[in-house]
């Protein structure tokens, strides 16, 4: 009986420890123009993510829409502490961005400033 127990207390243990493992996690931003507050389209976003300075466990990249729009699903490790994760964001004309564990709501793309010659 005691085998028994032991045996589905370690199964029970186990299983909710893979289980919890991994989180689905939801980005979704909006970028636009910090000046005119214009969506500002075909702006590429790297996403990587993990922890103690190897942020490899988990990567996405892509582009905004028209609407300044970017949304994507990532599997994010959570076994002895949740990954950290990196959005950069690049568009020519504008300053490259990066921002640290925000992955919604609105950003902010400064416009590069034009020097004279």
């Amino acid at each position: 009986m005691k085998t028994c127990l032991f045996s589905i207390i370690f199964f029970l243990t186990i299983t909710i420890s893979l289980f919890s493992c991994e989180a689905d996690k939801h980005i979704s931003v909006k970028v636009i123009d910090a000046i005119t507050k214009k969506p500002v389209d075909s702006v590429f976003i790297k996403i990587k993510a993990g922890k103690n300075g190897d942020y490899h466990k988990n990567y996405k990249e892509g582009y905004t829409d028209t609407s300044g729009k970017f949304e994507t699903n990532m599997m994010i490790g959570c076994s002895f502490g949740c990954y950290d994760i990196y959005v950069e964001y690049y568009r020519r004309g504008y300053e490259n961005k990066i921002d640290f564990n925000i992955t919604e709501g609105t950003v902010l793309l400064n416009p590069k400033s034009i020097k004279p010659e």
